[in-house]
């Protein structure tokens, strides 16, 4: 244990100044969304909108995404990474703090859309960029470590945030649940996302130098010789589907389960606040802990996913995290104590959502360096396929039906998830690794 822990302590220390720039940025803009968290959603309601229209909400930052997808990819090409981060980040901050300033409905679902473009470009972005910035030696760790820091960061925002309107209100004159409150806790939470701006305009262009590979058993069958120019990732040619089908990435195997389980999560956990809510008739402060202990859990699941990797395997990991999952979900759907209920959702929060970074770094870890970018929108497209459809329909059915139908659909899916994963890393078992696995 002693050897693991120096092990991960070294690979944290030898991150490059582009990595550590981009935590730094990531946790100060994830303590800022705690706000939106738990309040969007009540904000929305409180405006007068129904449960169908927040799940439009939510789908039209995924369509906003999707249709995006590929000019921002193309855009992506003339910019470069380095530059697309911050200028995604803007777009997407602006255009959802705008939608603050209005009450229209239909204005309030394209200023969310212009988001989802914002957050698509960012993610097109970042995920290369940090492969780049990265060596096979500590990549795992580097993913991991981004999601425990930013779900911390999460954790201490959802906290501290659900007890400001209560503290607010009375400067304000207005009660704690209104409108006006809710707007201006989410205004000050758009403040705190603006700082988080700043260290991404100190990243570099990465270096095209080659990628030593470490000598460990597993070292892989076909090595890069160096990664392309980061300003040149060529995507405009994958809009012919036979450059899609010559790519040595089995990307439509990985997305599978992608897909799956996102769909599952996009039909509840949008939905958290409002659930608690009305299930329970907890008060915001309440829920603003029962969230900032789901991101704890998710934080700390994700800085010891790499340990745990270590001891079971990245597939027994992925799949012991989803089944395990399934049964969490239920037990929040059906389950009559609250306790209870609150007690399942934070560890199973956190058990699940450490297996995300690992399963990138799976996918990445048999992606040659040609197909970082292609393969980081293939993943990400298919992680926006569900949010784009299913929060509408939950919305819908919870306005016609309740939540029932929604949690067994969920825990039906994630059990699907499950096996879907089993079928990938059986038929990847003998694909060449274009990184060694290590962690």
């Amino acid at each position: 244990m002693h050897k693991l822990i120096s092990r991960y302590r070294d690979h944290i220390r030898s991150f490059s100044p582009n990595a550590r720039l981009f935590l730094a940025a990531m946790t100060v803009l994830a303590f800022g969304t705690g706000a939106p968290t738990i309040f969007f959603n009540l904000y929305l309601q409180q405006l007068g909108f129904d449960r169908a229209f927040i799940g439009g909400v939510n789908t039209a930052i995924q369509l906003g995404g999707a249709i995006t997808a590929f000019p921002s990819a193309l855009l992506l090409d003339r910019i470069g990474r380095r530059r697309a981060i911050p200028i995604a980040l803007g777009i997407g901050l602006l255009s959802w703090s705008a939608s603050l300033f209005t009450t229209r409905g239909d204005v309030i679902l394209v200023l969310q859309a212009i988001n989802g473009f914002g957050t698509v470009l960012f993610g097109l972005a970042v995920v290369p960029l940090l492969a780049e910035s990265s060596t096979p030696r500590e990549r795992t760790t580097l993913f991991s470590v981004q999601e425990g820091l930013i779900t911390l960061a999460l954790f201490t925002g959802t906290a501290l945030f659900g007890y400001v309107p209560m503290w607010l209100a009375p400067v304000l004159g207005n009660g704690a649940e209104s409108v006006e409150t809710y707007r201006t806790v989410l205004l000050i939470s758009a403040v705190i996302r603006v700082a988080g701006l700043v260290p991404f305009f100190f990243l570099r262009d990465v270096t095209a130098t080659p990628e030593p590979l470490p000598a460990v058993a597993d070292t892989p069958v076909e090595a890069a010789s160096g990664p392309p120019r980061p300003q040149a990732t060529g995507l405009a040619r994958y809009y012919k589907l036979s450059e899609l089908l010559k790519l040595k990435t089995p990307i439509l195997l990985f997305v599978i389960p992608y897909s799956i389980v996102y769909f599952g999560g996009s039909l509840i956990f949008p939905f958290q606040s409002l659930f608690f809510k009305e299930r329970f008739g907890i008060s915001d402060g309440t829920i603003g802990v029962v969230l900032g202990l789901i991101n704890l859990s998710i934080g700390v699941g994700a800085l010891l996913g790499p340990i745990l990797t270590n001891s079971l395997g990245r597939s027994r990991t992925v799949v012991l995290g989803t089944f395990i999952s399934a049964l969490g979900i239920a037990v929040m759907g059906f389950g009559v104590s609250f306790g209870l209920v609150a007690a399942m959702v934070i560890l199973r929060a956190g058990l699940f959502n450490l297996t995300l970074p690992i399963y990138r770094a799976f996918v990445i870890d048999r992606t040659p360096r040609a197909e970082y970018t292609i393969v980081a929108l293939l993943l990400s497209g298919s992680a926006n396929v569900g949010p784009a459809i299913a929060p509408a329909l939950s919305g819908w059915v919870q306005r016609e039906v309740g939540f029932s139908p929604i949690f067994a659909a969920a825990v039906a899916l994630y059990a699907l998830a499950g096996l879907a994963y089993i079928l990938v890393f059986a038929r990847t078992r003998h694909h060449p690794k274009h990184h060694a696995e290590i962690l």
